[in-house]
């Protein structure tokens, strides 16, 4: 797709040939030719680029873990469809996040979704919107300020929360709210369905911290399912374990990026996913914090995916066929020697 940018310079070189030729002037004319010629021969080499890389879907879990964990999902179809699941830190995104997406050619997403209210996984947002890159829509369900100060001084931070609501709105972007069966299409051959959208005060298990406000969304395309989890802990994903509605993924993006507190064991064998995705570096996903889903996924014989070993994972969908793909492929089993 081409860029707001060159957009910009397709009107700003037009108006210099149109004035040239009103105006008689060879030299402008001359200059403008040159300059367009050159625009339009780059937007030729970006659209081989897009068509020689476009997937029927692609999922990057992008590795916005250095130092500390986050989150950051870039989902892009073959239409050009772009969705951003979480941003990462502020930091990360501009030092990781931003950089991978110019790489990547991306300029414009349609629709960014923020699991939960905490900075890991919607701090981003500034620094996209300070790069130039353009969003549609942002679905984003804000806490309210009792449930944000129960976390001080660690967690929800309401007042930061105030000012990126603020910065979107001076933006022209309003923050839309979702709620559980929700469904967005994935071109004509998936869907994205949000299949839990708490609040954190009106659950069917009482009050709940933030991480279990987290959306819990259901991707698929092509037959297979991919089940994205956001923070969801131990309440909620109890309740969730037992639940009627099928969490049965062939990937589950793991919650809480590993670490205690998140979903219980129930939770991991309703879902009974083939793979595994998590964001979080490797000494945090080798720590006493992740003991009990590292077990439980060594023991399930899930093959297990971490940003902190593999650096950006990739999962491709052409023809119905599903591959997986590291950035980095690890030398030796994951932990080992840590």
């Amino acid at each position: 797709m081409l860029s707001t940018r060159k957009k910009m310079l397709l009107v700003f070189f037009a108006g210099l040939l149109i004035g040239a030729i009103l105006h008689n002037n060879r030299h402008h004319l001359d200059r403008g030719y040159k300059a367009l010629q050159s625009t339009f021969s780059d937007w030729i080499l970006d659209f081989r680029q897009w068509t020689a890389q476009r997937h029927d879907f692609s999922w990057v879990m992008v590795d916005v873990n250095k130092g500390n964990q986050g989150d950051a999902h870039l989902i892009q179809l073959k239409n050009g469809e772009t969705m951003l699941i979480d941003t990462g830190y502020r930091q990360p995104a501009s030092n990781i996040l931003i950089p991978f997406l110019k790489r990547e050619r991306i300029f414009h997403i349609n629709r960014v979704f923020i699991s939960h209210g905490h900075k890991d996984h919607y701090g981003g947002l500034d620094e996209i919107l300070k790069a130039g890159i353009t969003i549609d829509e942002i679905y984003f369900n804000l806490p309210d300020k009792d449930a944000c100060d129960a976390e001080i001084p660690w967690g929800c931070d309401y007042e930061d929360l105030t000012r990126a609501r603020r910065l979107l709105k001076d933006e022209g972007i309003e923050l839309r709210s979702l709620k559980g069966g929700e469904i967005f299409p994935l071109g004509d051959q998936g869907t994205l369905k949000v299949l839990y959208a708490f609040d954190g005060k009106n659950t069917p298990v009482g009050r709940t911290d933030i991480n279990d406000t987290s959306l819990v969304m259901m991707m698929e395309h092509s037959g297979h399912r991919i089940l994205f989890s956001g923070d969801l802990n131990q309440k909620l994903g109890k309740y969730v374990s037992e639940h009627n509605i099928s969490i049965k993924a062939d990937i589950l993006k793991v919650p809480h990026h590993g670490t205690e507190g998140l979903a219980p064991n129930e939770f991991f064998t309703k879902v009974n996913a083939r793979f595994a995705l998590v964001p979080s570096p490797a000494d945090l996903w080798c720590s006493e914090r992740s003991a009990r889903p590292r077990g439980w996924l060594e023991n399930h014989k899930v093959p297990v995916f971490v940003n902190g070993f593999s650096g950006n994972v990739t999962v491709v969908i052409d023809e119905g066929k599903m591959k997986i793909l590291e950035e980095k492929e690890p030398t030796k089993p994951l932990c080992s020697g840590l």
